[in-house]
């Protein structure tokens, strides 16, 4: 009786640590194809206009990771996630230039802008092409 006793318990114990492990695989799938599905989403050509001149900036996605680029750069910047907060992101480029990003929605929940804070300045963008 002890023997059976000691050996469904370990049998409880494997299935239990198998259905966790099981579940935080599935878990992490999701959240991989939902972090997939928001960079496409917000990978595009970005037109920021400031104090009387233009910029483009690009955004992609890169062996799974979101970047961006000035369009006459050839730096490839990736933008790191700010944990709990969907579309905001921050970034470093090579000269050591902080930049906070926050991607917002239109009305049809299409990413259509994007915010960069740096060096005290806001500059907003809008999506000009995928």
């Amino acid at each position: 009786m002890k023997g059976f006793l000691k050996s469904s318990i370990t049998a409880v114990i494997v299935c239990l640590t198998l259905g966790l492990f099981i579940c935080n695989a599935a878990s992490y799938a999701q959240k991989t194809t939902d972090t997939a599905k928001l960079y496409a989403e917000i990978a595009g050509d970005y037109e920021f206009a400031t104090e009387g001149q233009t910029a483009i900036l690009i955004f992609f996605v890169k062996d799974g990771a979101l970047m961006g680029k000035g369009s006459d750069d050839d730096e490839e910047v990736p933008l790191e996630p700010v944990e709990g907060k969907e579309l905001s992101f921050e970034a470093t480029n090579s000269r050591g230039q902080f930049y906070e990003l926050t991607f917002s929605r239109d009305e049809s929940g299409k990413i259509t802008k994007c915010l960069i804070l740096t060096m005290g300045m806001e500059v907003e963008g809008v999506k000009i092409k995928k």
